[in-house]
């Protein structure tokens, strides 16, 4: 063999060592590639609806159904058949095909699968957004007006809602279904709890177009609401049906409830009692249940936003209001619980100072009518058992009080009544020789001169003997040899 050709072989065998040794560097390497992917899906497979188009780097997915399709089945089949898979939380296997039944409701239904590998225990999720009905089935759960329903079916976008005459404001709220939505109102974006403030001016027909955005699909829905202030809508076609098929129960037309009698037709002008709740309902001229304040039969009542009539206390922006049991608001004096309170001619429950007959009475800060000795601007005052303020000459427990005209106490102070001095402790109690007490006629002023005060309290402007000696004093009461 030449030397030529033994390099030849020598240089075959080098590179053949080469090509044996690369393509194990090669797998080592897609092998540590492999080791750092997420686990993922094989395919996915819907019983209704197009092929879904799945890919393994796709992670959500939309399909179309038929709004009469009531029951899917779903496949989620892994790539690695060792890893665990869950539909919508539950773990589906080989032995099942890796099948989960589902019922649909109408709109969107998400379904959420996870697949976990079995050595890392990594994780990677997909979404599969079902719209029974379709492109245009991007629904709300419900759409409140002060919180009772409309009356909101799925199935219908559009409605004709009856608000009372004299209605300014009104508060709308929508519920979304599950997911991430924005709610509009004519353009405007609804706040964080998906409500608004609806003001109206006058008598008329108003419509608010309702705006609906799954940020999770990008799709939209619409929903239009025609309200009629003060006016019937018409034709009433709702009304006529719900006479003859709903006698004896409730039912909403037009968003507002009604309660339609034996033979079908709506109560007007009258007040219901309902046994079922064990309350007073009122509804108007067009059968409409009335909620808020109400002037029925000279009297004015409230009706809560179910229409239920109000008894007791009631508290509506920041005052507080009270009804009798027949429902009536009340004025002027109650009793209540033992307590007395008073009530404005408008209704609502007075608080402090007021005059009422001509006397003044106290009403503290939960408006109970006062009693006895209260302390209010650093004056002390008293209200007798009526709750009357109290003014003049006043005695409490075997002791004296003056009460100035405006009823505060004279405390520290000379009274001149009667043509006579008399003076009144820090306490208030009037200033008098006290058989029981030593020396408890006299008094230093704050000139270090003496005064004495007789039993009835009187200031002394003459000589008196006490403990064998005698006391001169005065015109103006000062003792002159004390």
């Amino acid at each position: 063999m030449s030397k030529n050709i033994r390099k030849i072989i020598a240089a075959i065998f080098v590179m053949s060592a080469f090509l044996i040794i690369e393509p194990n560097c090669l797998n080592l390497t897609n092998a540590k590639v492999y080791a750092e992917e997420k686990p993922h899906l094989k395919s996915i497979y819907l019983s209704e609806g197009d092929d879904i188009g799945f890919s393994a780097d796709i992670n959500s997915y939309i399909v179309d159904v038929d709004k009469d399709v009531e029951e899917i089945f779903i496949k989620a089949k892994p790539d690695d058949l060792l890893d665990t898979v869950k539909i919508n939380g539950k773990i589906v296997s080989k032995d099942d095909y890796y099948k989960q039944n589902l019922v649909l409701k109408k709109g969107k239904n998400t379904i959420k699968i996870e697949i976990q590998d079995d050595k890392t225990k990594d994780r990677s999720m997909y979404e599969v957004y079902v719209y029974r009905g379709g492109k245009e089935a991007v629904y709300l759960n419900d759409i409140l007006i002060n919180g009772s329903s409309i009356g909101f079916d799925k199935s219908s976008n559009f409605y004709n809602i009856e608000l009372d005459e004299g209605t300014e404001l009104v508060n709308l709220s929508t519920i979304p279904g599950e997911g991430s939505y924005t709610i509009s109102a004519n353009g405007t974006v609804l706040n964080e709890t998906n409500s608004i403030k609806l003001k109206f001016k006058g008598l008329g027909k108003y419509t608010i177009n309702i705006g609906l955005k799954d940020e999770d699909t990008e799709r939209t829905g619409i929903y239009t609401l025609n309200i009629y202030l003060g006016i019937p809508v018409s034709p009433n076609i709702g009304e006529s049906i719900n006479k003859v098929l709903k006698p004896n129960q409730w039912v909403v037309t037009n968003g507002r409830w009604k309660y339609n009698d034996a033979l079908g037709e709506p109560l007007k002008n009258i007040w219901f009692y309902d046994n079922k709740y064990n309350k007073y309902f009122h509804f108007n001229s067009r059968g409409n249940m009335q909620t808020g304040w109400l002037e029925a039969d000279g009297k004015e009542y409230y009706l809560n936003p179910y229409g239920e009539m109000q008894t007791g206390w009631i508290r509506y922006e920041d005052e507080w209001y009270f009804f009798g049991p027949d429902g009536a608001m009340k004025n002027g004096w109650i009793k209540d619980d033992e307590k007395w309170y008073s009530l404005r001619k408008n209704g609502t429950m007075a608080k402090g100072w007021i005059v009422s007959n001509d006397n003044w009475y106290y009403l503290n800060s939960c408006g109970t009518m006062q009693t006895g000795w209260i302390y209010y601007g650093k004056r002390w005052y008293y209200l007798n058992s009526y709750g009357t303020m109290q003014t003049g000459w006043f005695q409490y427990e075997n002791d004296w009080y003056y009460l100035n005209s405006n009823g505060d106490m004279k405390s520290g102070e000379w009274l001149y009544d009667n043509n006579k001095w008399y003076y009144f402790n820090y306490y208030g109690n009037m200033r008098c020789d006290n058989i029981n007490i030593k020396n408890s006629g006299w008094l230093l002023d704050k000139n270090n001169k003496y005064y004495y005060f007789n039993e009835d309290g009187t200031m002394r402007t003459s000589s008196k003997t006490m403990d064998g000696y005698t006391y001169e004093f005065n015109e103006d009461g000062s003792a002159s040899n004390v």
